[in-house]
């Protein structure tokens, strides 16, 4: 019997991993086929393991999926409703950007869309980046708390994590400019060798909102609103984006 493989984007296992291992026997029982879902612990991790190959189902964050697109081909199938990743530019509450180079810029890496989302906001602002040093923190939360801590004079942290953020901590913050371009999300993806399936697979996942049982999952996973179809080119544009920027290089 042939066994599939699935991956997902960690920052939305490490939420609710249960709620992902049911999704995927949830899979499995609505495409009758065996798949199995092997979770990783960081986004280069689960990224360089979908580069090796011989996957044939991804949950990506949007670099990722741009990337499983460029190199390995993987079709887009659906994303959640509603749910996009924005780069919220942070200054601390006192000081807001700073008239002296280097502009010291916290961010938790350069191989993720929020990084890419921020440059776009320095842009906005007239800030060169010739003039700005970028210190790379390894997570959002941390880039938020290096501008707390005046290790930085700015910070790029994900949408999601500003929301989740403690009053306290927010209230340390000020928010510089805010992207609300509605351009990239996480997205299912399946590998070229499963185009077949792009059909089945797709009203799968859109229907789940549908079923009661689904409908569970999707609460366990925190996408209430469900999953909504994608066409097979919709990724092309952020494909193009970080093309532009160098970042797919």
């Amino acid at each position: 019997m042939t066994i599939f493989r699935l991956s997902v984007c960690p920052h939305d296992t490490a939420r609710n991993i249960t709620g992902w291992f049911l999704l995927n026997t949830y899979l499995q029982r609505n495409l009758n086929c065996a798949i199995r879902f092997e979770p990783n612990e960081n986004f280069i991790e689960e990224r360089n393991s979908v580069l090796s190959g011989s996957f044939h189902i991804v949950y990506a964050n949007p670099f990722s999926a741009a990337i499983f697109r460029n190199k390995l081909g993987f079709i887009p199938i659906a994303k959640p409703i509603g749910v996009f990743d924005e780069t919220v530019l942070v200054s601390n509450l006192n000081n807001g950007i700073p008239n002296q180079q280097p502009v010291k810029i916290a961010s938790a890496t350069d191989k993720l869309i929020v990084h890419t989302l921020g440059v776009s906001l320095l842009k906005a602002r007239n800030i060169s980046l010739s003039d700005c040093e970028f210190q790379f923190v390894g997570t959002h939360l941390k880039a938020a708390q290096a501008v707390i801590e005046g290790k930085a004079d700015l910070g790029f942290v994900y949408s999601e994590t500003w929301s989740g953020l403690t009053d306290s901590t927010r209230q340390a913050l000020a928010i510089v400019s805010q992207t609300s371009s509605k351009q990239a999300y996480h997205c299912f993806c399946i590998a070229p060798e499963w185009n077949d399936k792009f059909e089945q697979f797709q009203a799968v996942l859109c229907n789940m909102k549908n079923d009661g049982q689904g409908k569970r999952i999707l609460d366990d996973i925190h996408f209430s609103n469900g999953f909504e179809p994608m066409g097979q080119n919709d990724l092309s544009p952020l494909v193009d984006q970080l093309e532009k920027t160098g970042a797919l290089d």
